[in-house]
């Protein structure tokens, strides 16, 4: 649940949030195969990016883009165009409990490798605890 939660408050490690925290980090996807140099924002990990894992998984839950994507197949897992913040509210406003699961799983590909410390800390509320 806690992936799911950073993910729609975009407290979560895509390049392009930590880009805008390092004056030397690249928003560029570091997970898409090939030349293109594509910026690495929710839009692009939910929709566009073609890693081989990404599109994989896309494909296992292909029941929850097929109603927004009518070119949706299991040939071409992405979209070629890019999407907009709308698609994205739209996307994650479904009512299907899979679609946790999915993000969930999403993330996990987007993060494997990555320092989590930082975003892995307690939050003391939560815990109980008074504020520091």
């Amino acid at each position: 649940m806690r992936k799911i939660s950073r993910f729609r408050l975009r407290a979560h490690t895509l390049k392009v949030e930590a880009a805008a925290w390092h004056e030397d980090g690249s928003c560029v996807c570091d997970q898409c195969p090939g030349e293109d140099e594509h910026v690495q924002n929710e839009v692009h990990a939910l929709f566009i990016c073609q890693d081989h894992r990404v599109c994989k998984l896309r494909k296992h839950f292909s029941f929850l883009f097929l109603p927004f994507f009518e070119d949706f197949s299991a040939a071409q897992p992405f979209l070629l165009q890019q999407g907009n913040n709308q698609l994205v509210h739209d996307f994650l406003s479904q009512q299907n409990n899979r679609l946790f699961l999915f993000l969930s799983e999403l993330m996990d590909l987007f993060v494997a490798g990555r320092d989590q410390s930082a975003a892995d800390q307690p939050n003391y509320l939560a815990e109980g605890h008074p504020p520091l």
